[in-house]
């Protein structure tokens, strides 16, 4: 498996994508919640078939020229790629902090 390419925007929102021939993974800590917590962790995988869909769809020939382009990813390209990713993915898991304030 290859090794994670990481970024963090600036102290909060954070992205980690994994990208090889068997897996696309993108992880994600992100500022805000729906449930009026302080923030959102996502993780969102491709497999199968459809990683070769979602690469053709970004224009992109595979998983290494992929992770060379994430190496350079501006916080605007990682929040789109966030969600190119979820049009995409096979397996989805999502846990958003609760305010118990309330």
């Amino acid at each position: 498996m290859s090794k994670p390419i990481y970024f963090q925007d600036g102290t909060f929102d954070s992205y980690s994508l994994t990208a090889d021939f068997n897996m696309i993974k993108i992880d994600c800590y992100l500022l805000g919640s729906p449930t009026g917590g302080t923030g959102t962790e996502c993780s969102h995988t491709i497999k199968g078939k459809k990683i070769a869909t979602f690469l053709e769809s970004m224009k992109i020939k595979n998983s290494k020229e992929l992770r060379l382009l994430a190496a350079k990813f501006s916080p605007e390209e990682w929040r789109d790629i966030h969600g190119k990713i979820q049009k995409f993915q096979t397996d989805v898991w999502v846990w958003n902090e609760t305010n118990w304030d309330d």
